[in-house]
């Protein structure tokens, strides 16, 4: 698959809140940070992944991240490195991620995330509603890059 990664806009709005809500992903203020998300799309300009990097504060939160399952790994690789090039442009000092995957933090570490304890995160992030919706589980492992 030939894919093209690319910043959302607001012409995007609905067919991301529709992706992310066929998989069961809040779309809850995606309107308001719609320029926050890099899509990508296959050659026929069907939507095949989305990643968010939402602003708190000065730090960002990856969030969103949905995939279709033909996604190869690379791809994924790419659609990260790019949102962290986000928001790197975006000015943000930070960015946190939360997950309950043990199996992801091998893949996070390679793309500069370490793990860090729940006290080591600004508040600010932490009672965020993405990190609360996670994070209810015993699992939630916080990861953490500065840019």
């Amino acid at each position: 698959m030939r894919e093209n990664i690319r910043i959302a806009t607001e012409n995007d709005i609905d067919v991301v809140k529709d992706f992310l809500g066929r998989s069961e992903v809040s779309s809850e203020g995606v309107e308001s940070i719609i320029d926050h998300f890099i899509i990508m799309e296959d050659e026929l300009g069907k939507l095949q992944a989305t990643l968010g990097v939402e602003r708190i504060g000065k730090d960002g939160l990856l969030r969103s991240l949905v995939v279709t399952s033909n996604i190869e790994q690379t791809q994924i690789l790419t659609l990260f490195k790019s949102a962290v090039s986000l928001a790197k442009h975006k000015e943000m000092q930070d960015l946190y991620l939360v997950t309950n995957r043990e199996a992801s933090v091998v893949f996070f570490t390679m793309l500069g995330f370490s793990r860090v304890d729940e006290v080591e995160i600004p508040e600010t992030v932490l009672y965020s509603q993405h990190i609360r919706q996670i994070a209810q589980t015993d699992q939630a492992i916080f990861m953490k890059t500065s840019l």
